[in-house]
């Protein structure tokens, strides 16, 4: 199940935000609950502070739990829409982008502790976001 909550002004599809994760999910073959979070800057940028040391607002964060509870995922539009347009992309890609790494990031990648993992995790996420693009339509 996925549970999700907007505490922004942006317009979040919540159908999309499912689907990339139950599409992400199915293929790394991971199962169980997940809580997405759409916060502003402010608050993102507490728990990057609390939780990773870092100074300033982030596009998203990802807490993996494992078992039943896969765990959650904290994601700020605001730094999502600066990104789009830093990357000269659509807000919507940027988005794409952004749940697709955080759901690999609770399927147990992590890019900064290790290279080759960082070498997979970069390479499923280009995979899986080119071929939501095609099944989404965008």
């Amino acid at each position: 199940m996925v549970e999700i909550f907007n505490n922004t002004d942006f317009s979040i599809g919540k159908n999309f935000v499912k689907k990339v994760l139950e599409f992400v999910f199915s293929h790394e073959e991971k199962s169980g609950d997940v809580s997405v979070a759409f916060v502003k800057p402010e608050e993102i940028a507490k728990l990057n502070e609390e939780y990773r040391g870092k100074e300033g607002p982030t596009d998203v964060l990802s807490f993996p739990y494992g078992d039943e509870m896969l765990g959650e995922i904290v994601i700020c539009p605001d730094v999502v829409k600066e990104n789009s347009e830093r990357f000269q992309t659509t807000f919507d890609d940027e988005m794409l982008l952004t749940l697709v790494h955080a759901a690999l990031h609770l399927c147990g990648y992590d890019h900064e502790r290790s290279t080759e993992n960082a070498e997979e995790m970069f390479r499923r996420q280009k995979g899986y976001f080119n071929e939501l693009k095609r099944i989404l339509g965008g």
